[in-house]
């Protein structure tokens, strides 16, 4: 009867250890191996003082460990492994809105693609950052933008103040913004798209049409066109840059009564390219 009795008081007492989960803090380090200071993974491999190294740096090793230079091998290091394949921390991107907890090993990983990483505000001074949502309400409460809404695989025509730097496009479908950059240069203006967002890989792939035309009503037919195969994407860390496709619309094609450009544009979905 008191083995049955001790069998049943383990079998609940693993029960509930499995249901809870512990928060502890703890240095990183020991979840880094010791030579490369990269996260361990499986398969981890440690030397018999107990010093651990990823698989990557076991096999640029010959039988020395490098920490104690003792003439030894390495035998796999099956409980840290479980302990590395069970720590899990937040995302950085916590206070942007992920709630993910993320194996500590897959963290670098997950970061890359998070699709709550933060965009940035590319006015002049302003250190603003936020996810693509707040980045909106800021755009518009702050420096009193007012966005443009379109339609995919439609053109739109919108007027564009000659020395207005940014213009905000947001996609009706999804809420999707596009930012016009108008950059003033020696031959006119340049203007480019570009898609607002933390990562290149989140989400659709865009193409672009962008013209600029002449509205006086003698001058039929003068415009200016240019096609983006590809928008690029840009969390606007580094502010908003040219790109490498751009439109330049010449002088000439400036409304002299509004001191305004004319713009056709239409942003399409397009199937994207996976890069090896």
């Amino acid at each position: 009867m008191r083995k049955e009795a001790v069998g049943g008081e383990r079998a609940a007492g693993a029960a509930g250890r499995q249901e809870r989960e512990i928060f502890v803090k703890m240095d990183s380090q020991v979840l880094d191996c010791t030579i490369c200071f990269e996260p361990l993974r499986p398969p981890i491999y440690q030397c018999e003082v107990g010093h651990a190294v990823c698989y990557v740096c076991r096999g640029k090793l010959c039988n020395t460990c490098p920490i104690c230079c003792r003439g030894i091998g390495f035998s796999r290091c099956f409980a840290l492994e479980h302990v590395v394949d069970t720590v899990k921390v937040p995302c950085a991107n916590a206070n942007y809105g992920c709630k993910q907890f993320i194996i500590y090993y897959q963290k670098e990983k997950h970061e890359k693609t998070c699709l709550h990483a933060p965009c940035f505000c590319p006015e002049d001074g302003c250190s603003f950052k936020g996810s693509t949502g707040s980045l909106l309400d800021h755009f518009v409460i702050e420096h009193k933008w007012s966005p443009t809404n379109f339609h995919y695989n439609e053109a739109q025509r919108i007027s564009i103040p000659r020395h207005c730097r940014f213009t905000l496009l947001v996609g009706e479908e999804d809420q999707s913004m596009f930012l016009v950059v108008n950059t003033l240069i020696h031959m006119g203006n340049a203007l480019t798209t570009i898609s607002i967002r933390p990562h290149e890989s989140s989400g659709s792939c865009y193409s672009s049409r962008i013209s600029a035309v002449h509205c006086a009503e003698s001058d039929k037919g003068r415009y200016v066109f240019q096609m983006d195969p590809h928008v690029g994407s840009s969390s606007l860390h580094d502010g908003a840059q040219l790109g490498s496709f751009f439109l330049l619309v010449p002088p000439e094609l400036v409304d002299e009564s509004t001191d305004g450009l004319t713009i056709n544009i239409r942003i399409d979905k397009i199937k994207c390219v996976v890069h090896h």
